[in-house]
């Protein structure tokens, strides 16, 4: 049975604007950087991977803010090569409860630069961009 409230919901889920397609760079470059004025939640992210291959490298950085202006810092570094499987050709990154920023950047340090489909999601209050 379906209850019926009056109650606006305290976040929005919803699939970031900055999802979509990523063209690779020598140097890491922000894929994904969001920050807000309320506690808020980035969802996760899937990068999909599928199209590496032979000799292809690429980096993952995720980083957070712990202070308002503060320093970034590294949560994680990933490194990808060559073809991925084909059973998991995608990565996910898991969802991080934040306050001040969240920050994933990608480069690709071998091979022909590759185009790679992203999708963010995040959660923020009614009301927040």
């Amino acid at each position: 049975m379906a209850i019926a409230s009056a109650v606006a919901p305290m976040l929005r889920i919803k699939r970031s604007t900055q999802s979509g397609a990523k063209t690779m760079t020598a140097a890491y470059v922000a894929v994904y950087s969001e920050s807000s004025t309320q506690p808020w939640i980035f969802g996760g992210a899937v990068v999909d991977l599928s199209n590496m291959l032979a000799g292809d490298i690429v980096n993952v950085r995720i980083r957070k803010m712990l202070a308002a202006g503060g320093a970034w810092l590294n949560i994680d570094e990933l490194t990808y090569q060559n073809v991925q499987p084909v059973t998991h050709p995608a990565i996910y990154i898991q969802g991080l409860a934040n306050f001040f920023g969240i920050e994933i950047s990608m480069r690709q340090t071998a091979g022909a630069l590759l185009t790679i489909d992203t999708e963010f999601i995040d959660a923020k209050r009614i009301g927040l961009p």
